[in-house]
């Protein structure tokens, strides 16, 4: 969703043309980011302007906001920079960094209407997302089947979009969905993440679960990865919290808790450690270049399930 927000917003202002760069502030700033924005002109290219991109730009330190805002304070025509904040919901307010909030670019970005807010994919997210798709393809729907089709759909951006491509395939010339063509998708939406974490914990053999890996790839260059990522760092620390006790801060319907409880249980605090600590290492090998996508999601996938400690 956010790197379709940024496309949105590059196209829309004509720099489709421009060079492209992303870090990430969960580990130290290279040097090209701050060369980028200290002398912008010497890292373009023949008039080109240069787009930068900063992920989870929420774990940035007092002194780095404090650092960045000289160096913000004027315009750079050839510059575009975007900060991703990328931190829990409180309610239906974004988390903003109480630092970041009090500085002036900051300030003036909210004033010029520069900040984009989203708490992801949400069940009132994912039906509005649907809504905007069947207009934009002229799609129409039998009675009921547009609410069952939102009930199916999985909350999870990438995969959502991989969805709706394959009911598109299926639809071919078709302009209405009918109830037949809900065979298409599986489980309910509720269960769907857990059930794909679970085939992976519990066996790497299982085929439905590498089908999904390898095969349901979202489009870019790290392909299910990031998403599987995503997935497992929201999972382990429900799991982490149900472990030690702390049910009342995981709100979820009953059934699902029990069944991400029971589970919690099975891999005990020894084994969520090692799965944190096996994504953990996949992040670093795919940031530092160590590594393709496609090997180190071969390797997540198949040591997930290669846990010491599992308790039958």
């Amino acid at each position: 969703m956010i790197q379709r927000e940024i496309q949105r917003r590059v196209r829309a202002a004509g720099c489709e043309g421009w060079s492209r760069t992303t870090y990430w502030a969960d580990e130290p700033l290279e040097s090209g980011f701050w060369t980028s924005l200290a002398m912008p002109g010497l890292m373009s290219l023949l008039g080109q302007g240069r787009i930068v991109v900063l992920r989870r730009a929420n774990a940035l330190t007092v002194k780095v906001w404090a650092d960045l805002e000289p160096l913000l304070r004027k315009s750079k025509p050839d510059l575009w920079i975007f900060f991703c904040l990328e931190g829990e919901w409180k309610g239906k307010a974004p988390a903003v960094p109480a630092v970041l909030a009090k500085q002036p670019f900051f300030k003036a970005a909210q004033k010029r209407q520069w900040v984009w807010e989203s708490p992801g994919m949400t069940p009132q997210s994912l039906r509005a997302e649907l809504k905007a798709w069947a207009k934009r393809r002229g799609v129409e729907f039998a009675p009921s089947v547009e609410e069952k089709l939102a009930g199916l759909l999985p909350l999870d951006g990438a995969r959502f979009g991989n969805e709706l491509q394959k009911l598109e395939l299926a639809l071919g010339e078709r302009q209405r969905m009918e109830t037949s063509d809900l065979g298409l998708f599986g489980e309910p939406a509720s269960l769907d993440n857990f059930a794909f974490l679970r085939g992976m914990l519990q066996s790497s053999a299982s085929l439905d679960v590498w089908q999904t890996v390898m095969l349901d790839r979202e489009a870019g260059n790290s392909g299910m990865l990031m998403p599987v990522l995503g997935l497992l760092q929201r999972e382990m620390r429900i799991l982490w919290m149900l472990n030690a006790g702390e049910d009342g801060a995981v709100s979820l319907p009953p059934f699902i808790k029990g069944e991400k409880k029971r589970l919690a249980a099975q891999l005990g605090e020894q084994g969520i450690a090692r799965v944190i600590d096996l994504v953990f290492q996949a992040e670093s090998d795919l940031k530092s270049g160590r590594k393709q996508a496609d090997q180190i999601l071969e390797f997540l996938v198949s040591n997930l399930a290669l846990r010491p400690g599992l308790r039958q």
